[in-house]
Order: C-alpha cells, then sequence, then structure tokens
C-alpha cells in the first residue's frame, strides 16, 4: 500500500482541524439563536469556517 504523499497528509490534518472549529463555530451559533440573542457574528464565523473546510476538501481531492 503506497504511503500518502506529505501534502495530502497536511490536508487531512486541516480538514480534521478545520471539522472541529465548525461543529464548535455551529453549536454557538446554534445557542445565540435559540437564547434569542444577535448572531450575525456567529453565523459569519460559521460560513467562515464552513467555506474554508469546503476548500479544504476540494483540494484534498485534486492531490
Amino acid at each position: 500500500m503506497p504511503r500518502p504523499s506529505r501534502r495530502r497528509q497536511s490536508l487531512e490534518m486541516l480538514i480534521g482541524i478545520l471539522g472541529f472549529f465548525t461543529a464548535m463555530a455551529f453549536l454557538a451559533a446554534a445557542v445565540a439563536i435559540v437564547r434569542g440573542e444577535p448572531s450575525a457574528t456567529s453565523s459569519l464565523v460559521l460560513l467562515a469556517c464552513v467555506a474554508a473546510l469546503g476548500g479544504a476538501i476540494v483540494l484534498r481531492r485534486r492531490t
């Protein structure tokens, strides 16, 4: 079985880290919405995390 390249391993680690932070941002946004607090900042952070995670996944598929 061939070993994955260093770049692919780095992208997989980045995806894991971004996945964790995306989950935390989702929870923070959901809690803010349920409490009725203004959550524009939480929603924008969540959007940025999802976009970064999607970009990392696309890069990994190309590698």
